[in-house]
């Protein structure tokens, strides 16, 4: 059966959004707007992970968090703020929160933190560390495939774990597995006796992202109500890896290059200069070079963020590897979903395999759940896959002539972009991760342009008892 989220928020209309959003179909969603409400129900039929906001009338998130962690140890409990309850977050950290996620929440960050919490969490109830059970599922060996590109990754991982704390730049095209492979990086080395910190640049306003990477002293800033440690501490001994690194505002740029030069620090508001040693690996699907000829990535943190780096092969490029990870993702979902799909058709490989996947191995994994998810034999089928390939607009699967799309005359630019928008959705069947990576944008910059053009009406919104 597939995990019961709960999500609490005095906005029902929030909490449905973050339902709609989490995918139907892979969780079991229930949304609350009163914490008695979820209290008594989680009491009666406990949920595998709760997801709440921080500022509510009666009980606010930290209390709530408190009453869940006290009941279950191992629960994943994530809280929503806004960026100006930050401070007040790390109250509902110290109560036991998994993790803690400003508003409007990026849905791609919490997805994947919420993936993470629940895979770990039955390792972490056999006795295991959070270490422990990560270091399990984040191995070299977890980086799968037989394509000499991809022996060619495991090899360059296994160099990097070997030596302390090099600095590392992974580049290459969204969901070709940079996340993955730092971990592996982190965990399969001798060196790594702390922690593996990772933080999104594009998640946060440069302001914000700065408190969190270098702290800050109590009385810093309006609320900063007591002192916080930031990211690089935290990651003192251990891997601090800083996705999408392009993203980074000039005035971080900097920052960040002073810690690499000197491997010191100050806290904001801070005098005293802290010292860390620890392993830097950053990412970006960006061309970091054009950036830096461009005017827009300082030269001299470009070299120092490159000094070790590797483009991880796209999909089209490893296709020979395709019935492996298919069928890898196939087991992984019969686990989930309580299924015995127990192999994949020829008919249905050769599809995949004649498939360009420009949303690589995370667009094949979100296939196969969704082929798994409609399947009913023991074998998944061709029919059992969902339309593959490029986008293409009605008129052009008719004959149309491969139009992608029309604008009449007279649209603003606004206007051309909310019908663009809008289309891409209906051509995608709702599917915001697949419709953001074809607009080249992210989930949550799709989102923000779904309220602007009121597109968020149209999204299918989940009841209260759901």
């Amino acid at each position: 059966m597939n995990p019961k989220v709960y999500i609490l928020d005095d906005d029902l209309v929030h909490a449905k959004l973050v339902a709609a959003n989490l995918g139907p179909g892979r969780l079991r969603t229930q949304v609350f707007d009163r914490p008695d409400a979820l209290l008594a129900r989680h009491a009666e039929e406990p949920a595998d992970a709760v997801i709440t906001d921080l500022v509510m009338p009666d009980l606010d998130g930290v209390e709530v968090t408190r009453r869940l962690r006290t009941a279950d140890r191992h629960l994943p409990i994530f809280v929503l703020t806004g960026h100006a309850d930050v401070a007040t977050a790390i109250e509902a950290l110290k109560a036991g929160a998994t993790e803690y996620l400003t508003k409007p929440v990026n849905i791609d960050e919490l997805t994947t933190l919420l993936t993470r919490a629940l895979a770990e969490r039955p390792l972490l109830e056999e006795g295991a560390s959070l270490e422990q059970a990560r270091g399990r599922e984040y191995s070299v060996q977890a980086i799968l495939g037989g394509h000499p590109k991809a022996e060619g990754v495991r090899a360059f991982v296994r160099k990097m774990a070997a030596i302390p704390r090099p600095t590392v730049l992974l580049l290459g095209d969204s969901g070709t597995g940079k996340n993955l492979v730092a971990r592996a990086i982190h965990y399969s080395s001798p060196h790594s006796v702390g922690r593996f910190v990772e933080i999104n640049c594009s998640a946060l306003p440069p302001s914000l992202l700065e408190a969190e990477l270098f702290g800050y002293k109590k009385g810093a800033f309006t609320d900063a109500r007591e002192a916080k440690r930031g990211l690089i501490e935290v990651a003192d001994g251990g891997t601090l890896f800083l996705d999408e690194i392009a993203e980074l505002a000039p005035e971080l740029q900097a920052k960040l290059l002073n810690v690499l030069e000197s491997r010191r620090f100050r806290r904001l508001g801070g005098t005293e200069e802290l010292e860390v040693s620890l392993r830097l690996v950053t990412a970006t699907n960006r061309d970091l070079e054009q950036l830096v000829q461009a005017g827009r990535f300082r030269s001299d943190l470009f070299y120092r963020v490159s000094v070790a780096s590797i483009t991880l092969p796209p999909l089209r490029e490893i296709r020979s590897d395709i019935p492996l990870l298919a069928d890898h993702f196939r087991q992984l979902f019969n686990q989930e979903f309580k299924k015995k799909v127990e192999a994949i058709e020829t008919a249905a490989l050769e599809a995949l395999q004649a498939s360009d996947w420009p949303g690589n191995v995370r667009e094949l994994r979100n296939v196969i759940e969704r082929a798994m998810i409609f399947s009913d034999g023991p074998t998944l089928k061709r029919s059992d896959l969902p339309p593959l390939g490029p986008l293409q607009p009605r008129d052009a699967r008719a004959g149309g002539g491969g139009k992608t799309f029309q604008v009449a005359k007279g649209l603003t630019l606004a206007d051309a972009e909310r019908q663009y928008i809008r289309l891409t959705l209906e051509e995608t069947g709702g599917d915001i991760q697949r419709a953001a990576e074809i607009l080249g944008i992210s989930r949550k910059n799709l989102w923000e342009k779904r309220k602007k053009y009121g597109l968020l009406a149209d999204a299918p919104q989940p009841e209260a008892g759901s």
